[in-house]
């Protein structure tokens, strides 16, 4: 058939990337030698359902006719031919979301629902399982069951995971959030989410979720509040202003509050100057969230009552830690002052001058950069933990410890580590296990 009368796939480029670097090359220089030997598989339209590397390469070669086999099938069985005779180039492109699709529509197209299939179409023998599925995408059970669930992240963090600046356990925990909760936390954090151990999204995670079922169970006592006012009747004179003052406490913990405070703690993190008047924003934005007028009623069970406590404390800590580093901000502004000043004074021909730092101000800045190191060491870490669990878990073995005793170690965290001793005693261990079962591979 005429190449020009081909067209790709719709659906190839989310299921799989371009051929790329020597095998590419090597299979352009195939083509060029012997051609194209086994048919592309295609609709009676043109459409490719098998072969979109050797049409790019016949393009490129300005071959003009190829070898075809002509498929008549409906859409979702061209798609699933699509993935199935691609399987061979599974080791080729290891995107966690290309392959998270590739897993999603064979749930769906076998009928795999919690481990099997009750309503397959057509298929004769065995029922399909989710143990068919990772063998199909080159994955374990556990690991399938994660990128199924990364489907449910909106494009933006799907795009951050493709890139791998967001690691698929913490990911899927994003993942069980609403849309809205999801684009709004992206909105507030950008790709600073992205930095979050998998500890800290789980825990965001909690904490979103909480709010969000407080909002809803808010949203449905506003009906009883608003009828209760309707009726005017004196004796709920008292109930509604019970409900008044629970709400205004509530507020304080909705999930657009919690989202906002997440985005108020990356940038005092961050402690740059230009990220202030940011900070000051935010902080009038969460304010207002906490005054608004009583618009949703709840009743407070003791358990939350106690979690909005502990909450305020909470407040009160990061207020403190507020204070200080104005207090930082305004030193360092004193000192860029004076520096620019100097710069001024020699440019104008003034004696040369060496500058000094007051130990103080040094002091703060070795501090602030301690902490950077500190973090991303215990983010790397983290990873290289939760990577050497999931590996390991593949074959059954009891690794379980291996994530319990670090998370143990609570010197071995952003606040903490302070010396090399106990990450070092901890990941000997690991390797001493990983020689134990026999697995060369990790120890690299």
């Amino acid at each position: 058939m005429s190449i020009h009368r081909l067209k790709r796939h719709p659906k190839n480029e989310e299921y799989y990337a371009d051929l790329t670097g020597e095998k590419y090359e090597e299979l352009k220089r195939s083509i060029e030698v012997h051609g194209i030997r086994d048919p592309l598989k295609i609709l009676p339209d043109g459409t490719i359902l098998a072969g979109h590397q050797r049409y790019r390469i016949a393009k490129e070669l300005g071959i003009e006719q190829v070898p075809v086999a002509i498929y008549d099938v409906s859409p979702e069985e061209a798609e699933y031919l699509l993935i199935a005779d691609n399987e061979e180039r599974r080791g080729e492109d290891n995107d966690p979301m290309r392959k998270a699709r590739r897993a999603k529509f064979l749930a769906e197209y076998w009928g795999v629902q919690r481990g099997g299939d009750r309503r397959s179409k057509d298929q004769i023998g065995l029922l399909k399982t989710l143990d068919d599925i990772a063998d199909s995408i080159g994955e374990s059970k556990t690991n399938t069951k994660r990128l199924i669930k990364l489907n449910n992240l909106i494009p933006e963090l799907q795009a951050l995971v493709s890139s791998g600046k967001l690691g698929t356990s913490a990911a899927e925990q994003l993942a069980y959030l609403s849309p809205e909760i999801q684009r709004t936390l992206y909105e507030a954090l950008g790709e600073e989410i992205a930095n979050r151990t998998f500890a800290e999204t789980k825990e965001l995670r909690r904490r979103l979720e909480e709010a969000e079922r407080r909002d809803q169970e808010t949203a449905r006592l506003q009906a009883e509040l608003a009828e209760l006012r309707e009726q005017g009747r004196e004796e709920d004179r008292q109930k509604i202003e019970q409900l008044e003052r629970r709400i205004r406490d509530l507020q304080a913990q909705s999930w657009r509050v919690v989202t906002l405070e997440q985005e108020l703690t990356a940038l005092r993190e961050r402690g740059r100057k230009e990220d202030r008047e940011r900070i000051a924003e935010l902080e009038q934005e969460i304010e207002e969230l906490k005054n608004r007028p009583v618009e949703r009623v709840e009743v407070v069970p003791d358990s939350v009552q106690q979690e909005i406590e502990a909450w305020k404390r909470r407040a009160v800590e990061i207020e403190q830690q507020k204070r200080e580093l104005e207090s930082k901000y305004q030193a360092t502004e004193q000192l860029l002052a004076r520096y620019e000043q100097k710069i001024q004074e020699l440019r104008q021909g003034a004696p040369v001058v060496q500058l000094q730092v007051p130990p103080a101000l040094q002091k703060i800045e070795d501090e602030h950069e301690a902490r950077v190191q500190r973090r991303k060491l215990y983010t790397k870490l983290e990873r290289a933990v939760m990577d050497i669990w999931t590996v390991c878990h593949q074959t059954d073995g009891d690794v379980d410890w291996v994530v319990d005793e670090f998370y143990r170690q609570q010197r071995v965290g952003p606040n903490g580590m302070d010396g090399f001793e106990e990450v070092s005693a901890f990941m000997a261990k690991i390797v001493d296990a990983l020689h134990a079962t026999q697995r060369p591979r990790l120890l690299k």
